[in-house]
């Protein structure tokens, strides 16, 4: 089987081009400060959610079934026992490991994110 490879072909941008890039770094620059402080609050809004750790299982889990991933399979690409898997998703077990769930996660193509946040905010 042979591949190809094209060439990359680079130009000079026009003055017009330039013109337009610089106006476009201007404005994310002036936007960022705005946009950073939105994406703090909405951070802190979902650090006040406070979901469970059974409601991330059953998250996990519709995502697997919207897949259309059978255990079976979760298993093959994990490397985490079947029945282990299966007492997850039913809540017998109720303390997984964070790699668990960060194996669990990845099979679905989602991220575990931990976040540690004052107890008093």
């Amino acid at each position: 089987m042979s591949t190809t490879t094209g060439k990359r072909i680079y130009r000079a941008a026009t003055p017009e081009e330039k013109a337009r890039h610089k106006q476009i770094r201007e404005q994310v620059q002036e936007e960022l400060p705005e946009l950073k402080q939105r994406a703090r609050q909405i951070l802190v809004e979902i650090v006040h959610q406070e979901v469970t750790l059974q409601q991330i299982i059953d998250l996990l889990k519709a995502e697997r079934i919207k897949q259309g991933l059978s255990l079976s399979a979760l298993k093959e690409s994990t490397g985490i026992d079947g029945s282990t898997l299966a007492k997850l998703e039913s809540h017998e077990d109720a303390n997984p490991t964070i790699n668990t769930l960060t194996l669990y996660a990845e099979a679905v193509g989602k991220k575990v994110l931990v976040v540690l946040a004052n107890a008093n905010d």
